[in-house]
């Protein structure tokens, strides 16, 4: 590991290719990540500050999900013989506020598309390119008989990595109101009931803390509370989706959110 002092000159850059990037009071942290979920590269931009350069530092190589675990106590692990952290470290304090600790929930929270929290934004769909779920409704609403590549050409969701392809597929599967089924002659009341009913026997509802959040229309959405990468999330979608469509009914499209309190 790079001595604590040498860091300060390191990583104060701009990373064009990132991922996501979250700015706050003059300091813009980036991060790029590769297909399997892990940071492959992080740097910031800004005055030179020790604190950020090391955290970029420790990001390196590390899972999405220990990336949202990191604390003061790694740093403490990877320069624990190093007497100037420690120096610094007494400098900073017990601090309630830890900016490049803020700034990086943040960017892994609009990462996982959660922008939402942050920015009156509609949750992210596709990350290659900003796709968010109000670009590809929007498009649904002016278009009949779409096909994933038309829907792909129109909004450039799925034309990247294509980790947002499954749930292309499902928006596809609404179908316009004009067509809609019996369950629009139900209270929603009663389908949500149904549902819950339902959800309790999903192999993964209590694991993953499944609730029902919202029905509209055809579209049921299903929040939860887990430490999931965006695959994890996918593939629960597809088994939901074929759970709940054959225990309610199969013109239902059921979709995972994850909770606004994580």
């Amino acid at each position: 590991m790079t001595g604590f002092k040498n860091l300060l000159s390191r990583n104060n850059k701009n990373l064009f290719d990132a991922n996501v990037s979250v700015a706050r009071d003059g300091t813009t942290l980036y991060l790029r990540f590769d297909s399997q979920d892990k940071i492959a590269a992080a740097t910031y931009e800004g005055s030179p500050d020790i604190w950020m350069a090391s955290l970029c530092e420790l990001l390196k190589d590390m899972p999405l999900s220990e990336a949202r675990q990191v604390d003061l106590s790694h740093w403490e692990l990877a320069w624990k013989d190093d007497q100037f952290f420690w120096d610094m470290k007494l400098e900073l304090g017990e601090r309630l506020f830890f900016p490049p600790l803020e700034l990086l929930h943040a960017a892994i929270d609009i990462y996982r598309g959660r922008e939402f929290l942050y920015h009156d934004e509609s949750p992210l769909i596709c990350r290659c390119f900003g796709v968010r779920e109000k670009d590809v409704l929007n498009f649904l609403k002016t278009a009949k008989e779409v096909t994933l590549e038309e829907l792909s050409k129109a909004t450039r969701a799925g034309m990247g990595c294509r980790s947002c392809v499954p749930q292309l597929k499902q928006w596809l599967k609404i179908p316009s109101e004009e067509n809609l089924r019996f369950y629009n002659s139900r209270p929603v009341a009663d389908w949500i009931v149904d549902i819950d009913n339902a959800l309790v026997r999903f192999t993964f509802s209590k694991d993953w803390n499944l609730n029902v959040e919202s029905m509209k229309g055809n579209v049921v959405m299903i929040s939860y509370d887990f430490p999931a990468s965006q695959k994890e999330e996918e593939e629960v979608t597809i088994k939901l989706q074929g759970f709940l469509a054959e225990a309610s009914d199969p013109g239902l499209a059921f979709f995972l959110r994850r909770s606004r309190q994580r």
